[in-house]
C-alpha cells in the first residue's frame, strides 16, 4: 500500500502540468463558465420552466454535460502524459535511478496506467461534482433574485446524486473501454528510440490499417480502433430522455420532458451494454497485453 502511494506521489509530482496545472487551470474554466451560465439559465428560469419548479430532466443535463466537458479536455492532456511516461524516463536516463529504488517495472508501469484510470479520472469527477452544484446554485440564486422558485433544482435528490454517481460509473467503464489505447501508448512510449512517442502511437495502427486494406481488403484494424472512438460510455451512455406524449408539442421547455427513471438506472443500463460486447473484454485482453510488454520493455531498456 506504502508503495502504491509513494508512485503516485511521484507521478504527480513529476507530472505536475498533467495533473494540478492542467486540472487547476480547466477547473478555474468550468466553476468561472459554471457561474456565469448558471446566472444566464436562471434569467430564463420562467421561460424553461412554466411550471415554476425545476425538473430532474435540467438537473441531469447540466451534470453531464459540465462532465463530459472536463472528461474531454482530460483525455486529450493525458495523452502527452502517456506518451512520455516512460519514454521520459530512458531519454534522460532516470531509468537507472529509479530501477535502483525498491520498486520494480511491473509497479512503475501499472502505477502509470492507473494514474490516468482512476487518480485523474476521481480529480475529473471531483471537478465535475463542484462544476454541477456552482452551476446550480448560480442558476437557482439568478432565478430566485427574479422572484421564481430557482432553489427547486435541488428538490430531486435522486437526480442530483444519480447523475453523480452515474458519472463515476461511466468513468469506470470508460477506462475499461479505453484500455487498448492506454497500453499501446505505453507500450511504444517503453520502445520508441527517438522522437515523439505519440506520433508513433498514431502512425503505426494507421499504416498498419492502410496496409490491411490494401493486401486483405478487410478493415478490422480501423473498425476496431475506430469503434472504440465513435462509442463511448462517457459521450454515448447518457440516460435516455423522453417527450411526454400528451403535450403533442416540440420541447419548448425542460419540464416538458421527462428521465425515464433515475439518471442512474436508466443511464446505467446503456453502460451496461457496452460491458456485454465481445468488443469490451477483447479489448481488455489487448490492453493487458500491451502493459505486460511495455514492463518487458522497460525492463530490458533498464538493464541494455
Amino acid at each position: 500500500m506504502n508503495t502504491a502511494l509513494t508512485l503516485v506521489r511521484r507521478e504527480l509530482w513529476e507530472n505536475r502540468g498533467n495533473f494540478y496545472i492542467m486540472v487547476g487551470i480547466l477547473f478555474g474554466i468550468i466553476v468561472l463558465a459554471s457561474a456565469v451560465l448558471g446566472i444566464a439559465v436562471g434569467g430564463s428560469f420562467s421561460d424553461l420552466y412554466p411550471t415554476g419548479r425545476a425538473h430532474a430532466v435540467g438537473v441531469a443535463i447540466a451534470g453531464l454535460g459540465i462532465g463530459s466537458f472536463i472528461f474531454l479536455f482530460y483525455s486529450l492532456s493525458m495523452l502527452g502524459y502517456l506518451s512520455g511516461a516512460l519514454y521520459d524516463d530512458r531519454k534522460d536516463g532516470s531509468v537507472l535511478f529509479w530501477r535502483s529504488l525498491p520498486v520494480s517495472d511491473t509497479a512503475t508501469v501499472i502505477s502509470k496506467a492507473a494514474m490516468v484510470m482512476f487518480v485523474g479520472s476521481l480529480f475529473v469527477w471531483i471537478a465535475m461534482v463542484v462544476g454541477h452544484l456552482i452551476f446550480l446554485f448560480a442558476l437557482a440564486t439568478a432565478a430566485s433574485a427574479r422572484g421564481a422558485a430557482g432553489f427547486t433544482v435541488f428538490a430531486s435528490p435522486g437526480a442530483l446524486f444519480g447523475t453523480w454517481v452515474f458519472f463515476a460509473y461511466a468513468m469506470v467503464v470508460q477506462a475499461l473501454w479505453w484500455l487498448p489505447y492506454y497500453g499501446w501508448i505505453l507500450f511504444v512510449s517503453a520502445v520508441t528510440p527517438r522522437g515523439r512517442p505519440l506520433i508513433w502511437a498514431i502512425a503505426i495502427p494507421a499504416v498498419a490499417g492502410v496496409v490491411e486494406l490494401i493486401l486483405a481488403q478487410t478493415s478490422h484494424i480501423f473498425q476496431f480502433v475506430g469503434s472504440h472512438l465513435a462509442q463511448s460510455p462517457i459521450f454515448n451512455g447518457w440516460p435516455s430522455f423522453s417527450i411526454n406524449p400528451e403535450l403533442g408539442q416540440p420541447i419548448t421547455s425542460l419540464a416538458q420532458s421527462t428521465i425515464s427513471a433515475n439518471p442512474l438506472y436508466s443511464g446505467a443500463g446503456r453502460i451496461n451494454e457496452f460491458l456485454a460486447t465481445p468488443s469490451m473484454w477483447i479489448g481488455v485482453a489487448i490492453g493487458l497485453c500491451l502493459i505486460a510488454l511495455a514492463i518487458i520493455a522497460r525492463r530490458y531498456s533498464a538493464t541494455s
